[in-house]
């Protein structure tokens, strides 16, 4: 979800959306124009924002990957738009409920990298480079990489607690609430009193896309906020955060290479192919 705030170039303080003003040092903030569409895709283009790109890009390879394993079972362009067969899903590492994610556990962070549609991908990446754009270069590489993992893996968690065995659910939407509930986090600690504006601004957003959207996972979003304010909060009380950088760094590539890990596992699973299988008998009565 899109907030629009915004790093001071002078000091490189966080502020937010309605600051005219750094509240640190004074100076003026980029006005809407360099917030536009143009000045996000070109911050996305520049260097600086690694993590940002990384994850963007996993996610819509593997929606691509989606498309062409649908596109093989005769599933029309026009069909994909709206959302993919429930054994591809499963297949790419979709979040399953008890007892199959006792058995396949990492799918509470393979799900962290695919969606269910166009529009679906769409509005999580844009979402996703509006905060990576503020965050990443704040938080820095390693914990901004970390923070998305975590809070989409406890998102989706905190899904798997609220629906039990009807816990099925894709998407960034989770770890993105856990990136705005750490700069939420970061402005409180600050003392930054734009902090309430971020809150409820994207509070009324959450709730406006929870009765517009069917399947919509607030327990992901609920899960995924609470987690990620904590974090922002204890790293922006982190004393010398620069001595445990290669720490962090080294925590968040394990994590990326885990979630990895957990899309090739899922399609080494025999759930999908059981799914897949129920899918053609149904197409052929269907036929018949």
């Amino acid at each position: 979800m899109a907030h629009g705030s915004r790093v001071c170039r002078g000091c490189g303080r966080l502020n937010s959306a309605d600051d005219k003003a750094c509240y640190n040092c004074g100076k003026s903030l980029p006005g809407p124009m360099t917030s536009s569409a143009l000045g996000w895709l070109a911050d996305f283009s520049a260097d600086g924002l690694p993590a940002t790109k990384a994850i963007a890009g996993l996610c819509i390879l593997v929606y691509g990957l989606m498309m062409a394993v649908d596109a093989s079972y005769g599933v029309g362009p026009g069909q994909v738009i709206w959302g993919f067969e429930t054994s591809t899903f499963i297949r790419f590492g979709s979040l399953l409920g008890p007892p199959f994610i006792q058995e396949e556990p990492w799918r509470v962070l393979s799900a962290v990298f695919l969606h269910g549609n166009l529009l679906h991908i769409g509005m999580n990446m844009l979402s996703l480079v509006n905060l990576g754009r503020t965050l990443e270069p704040h938080f820095r590489t390693g914990r901004f990489l970390l923070l998305y993992l975590l809070c989409g893996a406890l998102g989706f968690c905190t899904t798997v607690w609220w629906r039990g065995e009807f816990a099925r659910s894709v998407g960034a939407s989770g770890a993105i609430f856990g990136l705005l509930g750490a700069f939420i986090g970061a402005l409180i600690v600050r003392r930054n009193p734009g902090w309430q504006n971020v809150f409820f601004s994207n509070l009324i957003m959450a709730l406006v896309l929870a009765f517009a959207f069917k399947n919509v996972d607030n327990a992901a979003h609920a899960g995924g906020f609470v987690a990620g304010l904590v974090l922002g909060i204890l790293l922006e009380l982190e004393r010398q955060p620069r001595r445990r950088d290669r720490l962090v760094a080294v925590l968040a590539g394990l994590g990326a290479l885990a979630a990895v890990a957990g899309i090739v596992l899922s399609a080494r699973s025999p759930i999908w192919k059981q799914v897949r299988m129920l899918e053609m008998h149904a197409s052929e009565r269907d036929d018949r």
